[in-house]
């Protein structure tokens, strides 16, 4: 059981990483590579306080996000 609750969470990122790129690609027709690299941001910075931290896991999610939005910004207006 533990098995397939696994592979269904997997299941459910990776809609809304393709949801998400689907949005910016197919709707406006622009091709933006930033997706993935924003995505493995927010992850790594999640795990990293997981690690090291031991930190509550929707702790840990809002910081991922708000990290990966943080640094897009920075990146969109240079």
């Amino acid at each position: 059981m533990d098995y397939l609750l696994h592979i269904l969470i997997l299941i459910n990122i990776y809609i809304i990483l393709v949801v998400s790129l689907d949005l910016v690609a197919g709707y406006t027709g622009l091709l933006s590579i930033a997706h993935a690299a924003f995505y493995g941001i927010g992850a790594y910075s999640t795990a990293l306080l997981s690690l090291h931290f031991q930190t509550n896991f929707l702790f840990n999610m809002l910081f991922g996000v708000l990290g990966a939005a943080f640094l897009g910004i920075i990146i969109a207006f240079p």
